[in-house]
Formats: C-alpha cells, sequence, structure tokens
C-alpha cells in the first residue's frame, strides 16, 4: 500500500511522539468522550471492539473529528478460542456462528470471505488502522501461524484494491511468555514476519501485564529487541503501569496499549476450555499512579474517609487532574486515569531516547520506592490491603534496583521506532 505523502513539507518535522492507545469497552464511551471533550487527547488512538462498535457511533465519528486514530479489533482470536467465543462474536459479518478452527481456512473461500467482510467493514465505518486477523499462538510450530500469515498478506492487498491504501495494518502477535523467552522460536517468528506487510508489530504476552514482576519486564525488554529487526514500530498491547513505562523508557517499545484502568494484563488461561461465563465488564478502579496501585472504589471510599492520611498518600495532588482531589479521583476514575497516563508518557517523550531510562528510575520509581514505604508504615484496618502494600512495596523496590543494574550493564542496542500519528500520515 502507498504510505508516502507527496506534499511538500513546508516546515521540518517534528519526531512522532511515544505511542499510547486506550482499548474501548461498551462501558467506555462516555468516559472518553468526556475526557476528550475537556483535555487535549494525549494518545495515539483509540482500539474499538469489533462487538461494540455499533453502539459507540458517537464516539468513533469524535475520534475521526479530532484527527487521531480509530483503530478496529476484528476479535478475531477470541472467535477462535472457545472459551472466548460468544454469540455477538459468530454474528459479526466474518464470523461462522460458533467458534472458527484452523480446518476453516483450508478452503480459499473461507478467507476470501473473512477478508472481504473485514475491509467492507473497515472502510466503511472508516477506520484508520485495523488489527490483522490473527490468533493465540501455543508456539511457533501452532497451525494457526501460516493462517494468520496468509490472512494478512490478502488483507494488505485487499485494502490497497478497495481504496483502503490509507489503511494501516497492524499485525497482533499472541504468544505466551515461554514462546517470548525461547530464542530460537522467538526468531523464527521474527523471520516469518518479515515475509507479510504490516505498518506496526503488536506483541501481546499471555500472563505478563501491569503486576509483571522485575525479571519479566526485564526479559520483555530484552526479548523485543529482536523484532526492532522487522524496522517499524512495536507496541506492547495489554500492558500498563510501571512495566509498560519501563518498555517506553528502555525503548524495548515504541508505544503502549491497555484499557481504562482495566485490561493492561492478558492472560489466556480460560481460553481454550468451555465457559459459561461470557465476560462480565470489570469494575472501574481508583489509579495511585505514584504507587503504581489500583484500589477497588469501595476500599477507596473507606479509606479516604477513615483515613485523612490516605489523601496525602493515595490522594491526586493535581489540580490540572482532579480540582478537587481524593473526591475528583473516586467520582471521576476514568479521567483522572487517563490524564495520569497520558502525562507520564508524555513526561518520558520529553526526553531523548538514550536518557529516558535514567530518568524514569530518578524520576518515578526512586519516589514511588518512598512513597510506598510511607505507605506500610501504616496500619490501614484492613490486612488484605496492608498485605497487597507490602507485596507492592516489595515489588516496585526489586523492580527499581533490578532495572538499574540492567539500565548499567545492559545498554539497548536499538529503539523501537515511535508509531506515527495520523495527522503525520
Amino acid at each position: 500500500m502507498a504510505k508516502t505523502n507527496q506534499f511538500p513539507r513546508l516546515v521540518r518535522s517534528t519526531p512522532d511522539p511515544l505511542g499510547l492507545f486506550i482499548r474501548s469497552e461498551y462501558n467506555d464511551q462516555r468516559a472518553l468522550l468526556d475526557f476528550l471533550h475537556t483535555q487535549k487527547v494525549g494518545f495515539n488512538g483509540v482500539v474499538f471492539n469489533a462487538v461494540h462498535v455499533e453502539s459507540q457511533n458517537e464516539l468513533l465519528e469524535h475520534v475521526l473529528d479530532r484527527k487521531i486514530d480509530a483503530i478496529l479489533d476484528p476479535k478475531t482470536q477470541e472467535m477462535g478460542a472457545i472459551g472466548r467465543y460468544t454469540e455477538k462474536l459468530g454474528a459479526l459479518p466474518w464470523g461462522a456462528n460458533r467458534p472458527h478452527t484452523p480446518n476453516d481456512f483450508s478452503h480459499i473461500a473461507t478467507k476470501h470471505r473473512l477478508v472481504a467482510s473485514l475491509t467492507d467493514y473497515c472502510l466503511e465505518k472508516g477506520f484508520t488502522q485495523i488489527l490483522a486477523p490473527t490468533h493465540y499462538l501455543k508456539d511457533v510450530e501452532d497451525e494457526w501461524l501460516q493462517i494468520d500469515l496468509d490472512l494478512t498478506r490478502r488483507l494488505w492487498n485487499r485494502l490497497d484494491k478497495s481504496g483502503g491504501d490509507k489503511v494501516d495494518l497492524i499485525y497482533s502477535l499472541t504468544i505466551p511468555y515461554k514462546t517470548l523467552r525461547d530464542h530460537k522460536q522467538r526468531r523464527m517468528l521474527v523471520n516469518q514476519l518479515k515475509t507479510v506487510p504490516m505498518d506496526m508489530l503488536w506483541l501481546k504476552i499471555d500472563h505478563l501485564g501491569a503486576d509483571a514482576t522485575a525479571p519479566k519486564t526485564i526479559n520483555y525488554i530484552s526479548c523485543a529487541a529482536d523484532f526492532h529487526e522487522l524496522g517499524i514500530p512495536i507496541v506492547a498491547d495489554y500492558i500498563g503501569g510501571f512495566p509498560a513505562l519501563a518498555l517506553l523508557a528502555f525503548g524495548a517499545v515504541g508505544g503502549i496499549a491497555h484499557g481504562i484502568t482495566n485490561r493492561e494484563r492478558f492472560s489466556a488461561s480460560d481460553w481454550h476450555k468451555p465457559s459459561d461465563n461470557r465476560g462480565r465488564a470489570p469494575q472501574r478502579r481508583i489509579y495511585v499512579p505514584q504507587l503504581d496501585l489500583m484500589i477497588p472504589r469501595q476500599q477507596a471510599e473507606k479509606l479516604f474517609e477513615s483515613f485523612p492520611k490516605a489523601r496525602s498518600l493515595f490522594g491526586c495532588q493535581d489540580k490540572k487532574c482532579c480540582q478537587r482531589g481524593t473526591t475528583d479521583m473516586v467520582d471521576k476514575p476514568a479521567h483522572h486515569f487517563l490524564y495520569q497516563r497520558t502525562q507520564k508518557v508524555a513526561g518520558l517523550n520529553q526526553i531523548p531516547e538514550q536518557l529516558r531510562a535514567p530518568h524514569f528510575l530518578e524520576r518515578d520509581l526512586r519516589p514511588s520506592t518512598d512513597q510506598i514505604l510511607k505507605a506500610t508504615k501504616t496500619d490501614w484496618g484492613d490486612e488484605a490491603f496492608n498485605m497487597k502494600l507490602q507485596k507492592q512495596r516489595v515489588r516496585i523496590d526489586t523492580l527499581r534496583v533490578a532495572l538499574g543494574e540492567h539500565e548499567q550493564k545492559h545498554r539497548m542496542r536499538s529503539y523501537s521506532p515511535h508509531p506515527q500519528i495520523r495527522a503525520t500520515r
């Protein structure tokens, strides 16, 4: 597909910022609309769950009007997982009214139908980017891999021939953590991905997210570097918190993607066994950025009401974010989370690539270790919460020390390109 801008540049362009993509689920439309109407955008785009597009037309129109990216997630990964399949997924134009199986795609007609319906839907709705129709891979020998590579090539060609040459194609590679860690398998995946056209690669790693330990975070940083050979932006999907910011700071990825106070961790533990659970929407939580902590709303209300000290340790002090402090944190948790996350990513973006890692360690992790230490010295009247804080203190301390040692001993040999913002393209 033609990606070059044919218009002459009158001024020297500025580098694209670090990427931040927000996943919108069925109850997120109002929160995102409120944020987009009251704040500078602060993120690259919104990822729309295909099942909820029809009920989020207002958000889709506003995103397109604001000149940020509207990304379609066709949910083919869930379609091919018996534990995640739903009737609503089956009813999508590219669905089959039952879970997809690899055998379905032994027929050219099935591939053609899926690619054609995806292309038509994407162009009809005006999406500017689309996740390729990929599936969860157990390992590099998984039969879904070759199917996914073929479907991606076909979708690229179909978009190009249908007038969608300006729609960016994103390949979502979804694998277990152990597969990412396997050097041989990782090299084979990189070589396979070199054979397909794509504009971005999104990594979605099973059992790895906002609560990632120091070893897992460092391993992610090291392993992601192999994918830099593709020469395209790498985005860490379904990950948030300090681990996600560390991936950005160390240059392992050029962007991150997650939900609003949720979907910051990916687990496929229930994907491959029958389930009656059709995915209840997780409750909105209260984000405490200085502690990298999510607190259930009822627990946060109790803390702020019962302990004045909690307001100084856990409360938002930024009047541009929460003018009424803890009251706004609890009443507008989505706005608070989005503002704080966009500010963190924007702050990293102001630092030169080579200095981001030490800056993150000194300006983000070190103050947090001091704050969490203060928090653990108080009995909050809830043993479970006390233990949660203690566990968080150990995690952040370990993360700071381990990342500091890694930064000293293993300088990044390459940096992921940043995703191009829609205005640049």
